[in-house]
C-alpha cells in the first residue's frame, strides 16, 4: 500500500491541472482546476460567486481527476473522491496561487479568493492499461 500511496502522491505533484466534478440538480458538472496537494489533500483557489461554490455549499462531495497529459492515454492517474471545506487562510492562498491565478484576480487579497479544501475519502491509482488499479490507504 505504502507504494500505491507514492505512486499518487507523485501523480498528484507532477499534475496541478485537472477535473473537478460536482453535483448540481442531482447532475455531475466537471470543471478543469488547478490544485496544489499536501500530502493527499487537494486545495484550490476559486471566486465565492461561482456556481461550483453554490453547489458544494448543497453537497460537499467532489471527485477529482488528476494525471491525464493530452495524447498520452496509457498513463497512470488518480482517482480522487472526497468531501470539500473552504478557506481563506492568506496562507493557504499563497501557497495554492499559481501564475493563471494572476490573470482572474487583481491580487492575492482580492476578497473574494475561495480556497477549496478537498479531504480524501478514497484514492485510486488508476495504472496503465493491463494493470490493476491501486486503492491507496488513507
Amino acid at each position: 500500500m505504502a507504494d500505491s500511496k507514492e505512486k499518487a502522491l507523485k501523480i498528484m505533484d507532477k499534475n496541478d491541472i485537472g477535473i473537478m466534478a460536482t453535483v448540481s440538480d442531482n447532475k455531475p458538472v466537471a470543471r478543469y482546476m488547478s490544485f496544489h496537494s499536501e500530502d493527499l489533500t487537494l486545495y484550490t483557489v476559486t471566486d465565492k460567486r461561482t456556481e461550483k461554490v453554490e453547489d458544494i455549499e448543497k453537497n460537499p462531495n467532489v471527485f477529482v481527476l488528476l494525471g491525464h497529459e493530452e495524447g498520452i492515454f496509457n498513463k497512470d492517474y488518480v482517482e480522487i473522491e472526497g468531501v470539500v471545506s473552504t478557506t481563506e487562510n492568506q496562507a493557504i492562498i499563497e501557497k495554492s496561487w499559481n501564475d493563471y491565478m494572476d490573470d482572474q484576480y487583481e491580487s492575492k487579497e482580492d476578497p473574494n479568493i475561495l480556497v477549496l479544501k478537498i479531504e480524501p475519502k478514497k484514492v485510486t491509482v488508476k495504472n496503465k492499461k493491463g494493470n490493476e488499479s491501486e486503492e491507496v490507504s488513507i
